[in-house]
């Protein structure tokens, strides 16, 4: 089985729906990740991201576990996150995972590199074995505030009629909110898309778009960002496919994109 949205050309959107991208990695408990302060890793990465906040949890502990210590019940496990001044990108570690998000996404190339680097600082220091899950996430939110459409009839024009035909019936008309979800095999990896449209509590009209693309089970962490490239692609291609070229320009690609 295999996912096939056409092939696009990377187009830059002067107004882009795109609110949220998340690189998330998933790996087997390392505990010394919640004994201790990452004071190393925080170095590898504080000119970048010099705001730090902690949230703690519970850590359940795994039955099969051997150790009196790591069956005692459960603990407190800690999340830290690395901000930039502005808040608006963050990296996050706890014991079993670490992941790179931003609210102020602006091109591949440059969430990639610092990607990379936040990888390359967590190899350095805590070294985990393999990957349990390697997923990249990109949320979409379609609001007359970015396209300048006011109706939700005309913001589901904006969509592939594929993905929208279910609104249309002869037994209903203007349905108030409507969600789907589509969960894709591309070989080992799988693409959730899910698709939402309704109105918020102020009365304004939105649609969303979230695309996950992620991969389990016990993977390599040679390579990562290649690996995180490659789900790029079939999820920018799957954004071009779920809104036409010829809607495109409701998000003002850049002049010498157009």
């Amino acid at each position: 089985m295999a996912i096939n949205f056409p092939t696009k050309p990377d187009i830059r959107l002067n107004n882009a729906p795109l609110v949220e991208v998340i690189c998330q990695i998933r790996f087997p408990l390392i505990f010394r990740i919640n004994k201790e302060e990452p004071s190393e890793f925080q170095e590898k990465i504080r000119d970048q991201f010099p705001k730090v906040e902690i949230e703690e949890g519970i850590l359940i502990p795994f039955p099969e576990l051997s150790s009196k210590e790591e069956q005692a019940g459960p603990r407190i496990k800690k999340t830290y996150r690395f901000r930039t001044s502005d808040e608006k990108t963050a990296v996050s570690l706890s014991s079993d995972f670490y992941a790179l998000s931003t609210n102020k996404y602006t091109h591949w190339n440059e969430f990639s590199k610092l990607l990379e680097r936040v990888d390359e600082a967590v190899q350095n220091v805590y070294w985990p074995a393999y990957a349990t899950r390697i997923g990249l996430r990109f949320v979409n939110r379609i609001l007359p505030k970015n396209t300048g459409i006011k109706k939700l009839s005309e913001l589901l024009q904006l969509l592939n009629r594929e993905l929208t035909n279910y609104a249309r019936s002869d037994c209903w008309s203007d349905p108030l909110e409507m969600e789907s979800r589509l969960l894709l095999s591309n070989g080992n990896a799988r693409l959730n898309l899910r698709n939402r449209h309704g109105t918020d509590k102020e009365g304004n009209p939105f649609l969303l778009l979230d695309f996950d693309y992620f991969e389990e089970g016990e993977l390599s962490l040679e390579n990562l960002v290649e690996r995180c490239n490659t789900y790029h692609d079939v999820i920018y291609r799957a954004f071009r496919w779920c809104i036409p070229d010829e809607n495109l320009g409701v998000f003002q690609p850049f002049p010498e994109e157009r």
